[in-house]
């Protein structure tokens, strides 16, 4: 039903930006924000902009994609080729195809909250050594985790606006 991923949705974009919010406390005034190899701060910023711009990123771009892909699918439509973009904008599948897209465009935005979270809490935890330090083995892992979800996400997109065979 597509009722649960939406209602997910919200709910992660409203605790998102609430976990951000709550764990900055500890941050220092000048929030090592950019990390270069080895894992050591090479890039700064207040702390009131670091706080601001996380707590916007994980509101607001999670719901910006979601959106984007789900509820204007005109635009996602427009980006099929030829006899699919004419198979799936059929006034019969139109309905399906629009639920399909809105459900898993939450899947995405979902995703995408919760990596920028896990960005985040990795931050913080740099910034509580001295020197700033991301712990980069850590890091890695968050961002393979993301970009094999997202890659999943893709290429289910992808399957799932095939044209079948014999139409």
């Amino acid at each position: 039903m597509a009722i649960i991923p939406r209602l997910l949705l919200v709910l992660v974009v409203v605790i998102a930006p609430i976990v951000v919010y709550a764990t900055s406390a500890g941050l220092p005034m000048r929030v090592a924000s950019h990390f270069g190899a080895g894992g050591l701060a090479n890039g700064w910023m207040p702390r009131d902009t670091y706080v601001a711009l996380m707590v916007a990123l994980t509101a607001l771009l999670p719901l910006l994609v979601a959106a984007t892909i789900g509820f204007t699918p005109d635009l996602t439509l427009r980006k099929l080729k030829g006899s699919a973009r004419e198979y799936w904008n059929a006034p019969h599948r139109r309905p399906e195809v629009l639920v399909w897209l809105k459900t898993h465009s939450c899947w995405l935005g979902i995703l995408l909250a919760l990596f920028l979270s896990g960005v985040h809490l990795q931050v913080v935890r740099a910034n509580a050594r001295t020197p700033p330090r991301l712990d980069e083995p850590q890091f890695i892992v968050l961002l393979v985790v993301f970009a094999v979800l997202a890659v999943a996400w893709v290429v289910r997109l992808t399957l799932r606006f095939r044209v079948p065979r014999g139409t």
